[in-house]
């Protein structure tokens, strides 16, 4: 694609220079720049992308997308625009040819359950035969094929490779897309110019703080996402949901011991199983069995029945289905040699309580190897420490990934609010492999943070490349 195509479609953007260029793709870190790219300068809260243009195009960028005016050389492309994030996604979608407007795509967000509610429906579309995709925070899914990948940036990709995602999979022949959005997706704009059939609302709390620098502006940033919309697909119980149903039209509700579109009744817990009776609209549909532990997954399997049975799904198929419903890094429970490993991704204060609480009974002693990473501010990584004191009787505070910040800082911040018995171990490796030696028959491990994540971004640069459940199966000499 050159800048004279660019030019005859997007008439609101000043397009000048060579534009005769060529580019093969559109990245936002000067530092990657290859030939053939275009480079679009984005401005954020400490930096400004207008500064590393010209180191850019030495790199070989052949065209820039900028907001301000630069003297560069006549021979580069110039897209200048008044948001070169929407000028990001809008030149990516139509590079890949809009191939979103040629799919159904359904977008999740909300503080917890994103990652479940969107991989259940995922696995649930596919399973009643309708070709599917998934794209979240742990991982692409292309049909029946699901493939384990660290996204960069996480959950929400930035929007040339959001596109190229769709592309791939409307020429795989996928009918709908299932999409987690992150705040940082809203804001930053990744997602802009998509058309969602379906917003669904999981349950909110507290979390990146970090980024947003108040929770004003989190709660804003997912209302955001719903402003104006007709029929989203909201929890009922969460917090904040009256900001939510302000801004939205004719909303369609699910939650918990009350009469709502879709509720769940009479929540039991048999070994690692949880059951409940679903109603729509007070009326009684039938029985759920889910083996996913957490009051707080009967709530993410009543938005997945929901949106489901309002595609329309009978709600016996999706009762088979959920008898086999498990996630990848979600209260994932292994057992060797009589000891519980919990594997969960909970990363903040209340994902840490739900989890924790879910799981306190299915064993004798719970031991938890836990930490925070290095983007997380200080108030977090506090809190989390007396979040697991609530629940477990030891404890391991270790690394989660650094984010090339200082761990023993980090790890000092975790650890000051931990008041029961416990261990500091900065290798995660060695805190995971000290944890499970401690263990006993019948004790319950659970290893938090990561989920199926295999990246470790070092303060000295280096990136450590490992699973947890791969140390732990190293441990018990699993294959």
């Amino acid at each position: 694609m050159n800048g004279r195509i660019l030019k005859e479609k997007f008439k609101d953007f000043e397009i000048y220079g060579n534009l005769e260029r060529v580019f093969f793709g559109i990245k936002t870190d000067s530092r990657v720049i290859e030939n053939g790219d275009l480079f679009v300068a984005l401005k954020g809260e400490n930096f400004d992308g207008h500064d590393f243009v010209f180191d850019a195009v030495k790199r070989g960028a052949v065209g820039v997308i900028i907001e301000k005016d630069l003297e560069i050389n006549e021979d580069i492309l110039v897209i200048k625009t008044h948001n070169s994030r929407e000028a990001f996604a809008k030149i990516s979608s139509f590079f890949f040819g809009d191939p979103s407007d040629r799919l159904t795509l359904i977008g999740v967000t909300g503080t917890m359950g994103k990652t479940t509610i969107t991989y259940l429906l995922y696995r649930l579309f596919n399973y009643l035969g309708v070709p599917s995709g998934f794209i979240g925070t742990i991982g692409i899914g292309i049909k029946d094929n699901f493939s384990l990948v660290d996204l960069e940036p996480p959950t929400t990709p930035f929007p040339f490779d959001l596109h190229r995602y769709l592309k791939t999979m409307l020429d795989d022949g996928v009918k709908y897309v299932f999409m987690e959005v992150s705040s940082h997706g809203i804001k930053d704009k990744r997602i802009y110019g998509i058309n969602f059939k379906r917003k669904i609302l999981g349950t909110m709390g507290t979390d990146h703080i970090e980024y947003h620098k108040s929770l004003e502006d989190y709660i804003k940033t997912k209302v955001s996402f719903f402003d104006g919309f007709t029929s989203p697909i909201l929890n009922g119980n969460s917090l904040y949901i009256d900001r939510f149903i302000e801004v939205s039209k004719d909303p369609i509700f699910y939650g918990g011991d009350e009469i709502f579109d879709y509720s769940f009744q009479n929540l039991k817990t048999h070994g690692t199983s949880i059951y409940f009776d679903v109603y729509q609209k007070g009326t009684a549909l039938g029985a759920i069995d889910l083996p996913i532990l957490g009051r707080y997954n009967a709530y993410n399997f009543l938005a997945v029945l929901s949106c489901a049975m309002l595609e329309g799904a009978n709600f016996s198929d999706i009762k088979d289905f959920a008898k086999n419903a498990l996630v990848p890094g979600r209260m994932e429970i292994y057992t060797f040699k009589g000891i519980k490993v919990v594997i969960d991704y909970a990363h903040n204060p209340d994902e840490i309580e739900s989890v924790l609480e879910s799981i306190k009974n299915i064993g004798n002693r719970l031991i938890v190897v836990f930490g925070a990473v290095g983007t997380s501010e200080k108030e977090k990584r506090v809190s989390m420490g007396a979040s697991v004191s609530k629940f477990a009787d030891f404890c391991v505070v270790t690394s989660d990934d650094p984010r090339g910040h200082d761990i023993e800082s980090i790890i000092k911040d975790v650890a000051s609010s931990v008041s029961i018995k416990h261990k500091v171990i900065p290798d995660r490796i060695e805190a995971i492999k000290y944890a499970l030696n401690e263990a006993k028959e019948n004790d319950v491990i659970a290893i938090l943070g990561r989920g199926v994540e295999s990246k470790m971004h070092m303060p000295n640069g280096e990136i450590l490349r490992f699973r947890d459940i791969d140390i732990v199966k190293e441990v018990f000499h699993e294959d």
